[in-house]
């Protein structure tokens, strides 16, 4: 668990650990595509769940950083489940 790099392309994640303030962005060792620093809540879907990596390429590209989110009572809400979820909101 911690911190994480994912390279949206080929669907690569590398661990960084736990400490934010160390960590190195750049271009995936694979593809050469760049890479996304994500927090440590993301949890990648496998990498042959094509609508799971739709959601998070959708998901990363508008701004969502898989950190807590607390509605108006202060309680966490889950993460969208599938791509329409968040289209309809």
């Amino acid at each position: 668990m911690g911190y994480k790099n994912v390279c949206l392309n080929c669907k690569r994640v590398e661990n960084l650990g736990t400490d934010h303030e160390n960590f190195r962005t750049g271009k995936c060792p694979e593809c050469s595509h760049e890479m996304t620093f994500v927090n440590h809540k993301f949890r990648p879907p496998k990498k042959n769940d094509k609508k799971g990596w739709e959601l998070v390429k959708f998901l990363i590209s508008n701004g969502f950083n898989f950190q807590h989110v607390s509605d108006e009572n202060g309680m966490y809400v889950t993460y969208p489940q599938n791509i329409e979820e968040p289209r309809n909101s």
